[in-house]
């Protein structure tokens, strides 16, 4: 350890700069005041770091030395809290999601930012779908699917949640959609990284974004991009596992109808139609979307889909 005795903080940081930077990245690359609190104690306690320094300095030296960069969130009530991101010791620049994450602890990525990571959509949302999921719920029994109930959710806006907090960051607005979803137990969440990622992160793989993108189209799109995601899925989807995860996740509507629907238009080989048509619901006809003009009905999938969906119609 150098001496730091009798020396600003921020000279006593840079010059242990090279030993700070590693146990930074040991937390993250992007830190609450909760996280650089306790990179500041173990700093400390490895007699780094002078017991007497206090966080506010310390925040403000790694801001001064250029090693974080202040990124401040307005929450849905409105109010504000920041985190700070990492832009020294690190090869690539540490990515909008990873700081959405931030927001929320054990959330992942899902929806339209689970496209993007899958290489399932060209777009580059501006808009951030991270997911906590509910805890487990007791199943109504009473509750009966009917088909006047289906066409009364469908004919009506997508629920969606008013959860929504922004923040600016290189030039540009995100808003972080924060959503509670279904229990499921993680089902399909994997720790990935991809090349515009500063480290792993946490995201619906590729099966399971796109059962999510079905239940919630107005999250992935719409219906339109969500027809193409299963086109560029085809080559490396596993429907065995889609299948096994729709069984898993228990689902009170017919989901497994529209996925058949994505899939046959997209012409999916034989073996695999076959995997998820077993399963199709030919008692309730299902929608691929909410308030759909203009609909249709695919009787081989018994779903209601938009006229301009398929080219042939």
């Amino acid at each position: 350890m150098s001496s730091n005795k009798r020396v600003p903080l921020k000279t006593a940081v840079y010059r242990e700069l090279d030993t700070i930077l590693p146990i930074m990245l040991e937390e993250g690359s992007v830190f609450s005041r909760i996280s650089l609190i306790a990179v500041l104690n173990q700093l400390k306690e490895s007699m780094i770091l002078k017991p007497a320094y206090g966080y506010g300095k310390f925040v403000t030296a790694l801001t001064d030395l250029n090693v974080l960069k202040k990124v401040k969130f307005t929450l849905p009530n409105h109010s504000t809290t920041s985190r700070y991101v990492l832009i020294q010791g690190i090869e690539t620049a540490v990515h909008p999601f990873e700081i959405a994450l931030s927001l929320l602890p054990n959330s992942y990525l899902s929806h339209y930012s689970a496209l993007f990571l899958n290489d399932l959509t060209n777009n580059v949302p501006k808009e951030i779908f991270i997911n906590r999921e509910q805890t487990k719920k007791p199943v109504d029994p009473q509750n009966i699917l009917t088909q006047k109930k289906i066409d009364y959710a469908f004919n009506r806006p997508m629920r969606r949640t008013n959860q929504i907090a922004s923040f600016h960051y290189e030039g540009r607005e995100y808003l972080v959609h924060m959503l509670n979803g279904k229990h499921t137990g993680n089902l399909g969440i994997v720790n990935k990284k991809a090349p515009q990622l500063s480290r792993k992160v946490r995201v619906t793989n590729l099966e399971r974004t796109l059962i999510d993108c079905v239940v919630r189209p107005s999250y992935s799109g719409g219906p339109e991009e969500i027809m193409s995601a299963f086109e560029r899925a085809a080559e490396d989807i596993s429907v065995n596992r889609l299948v096994g995860y729709l069984k898993k996740i228990d689902y009170k509507y017919p989901y497994q109808n529209p996925i058949a629907f994505y899939m046959m238009a997209n012409g999916y080989k034989s073996n695999s139609m076959k995997l998820i048509e077993d399963h199709i619901d030919h008692e309730f006809i299902m929608y691929v979307g909410y308030q759909i003009l203009n609909k249709k009905h695919h009787l081989q999938t018994n779903v209601y889909y938009p006229k301009n969906l398929l080219p042939d119609d």
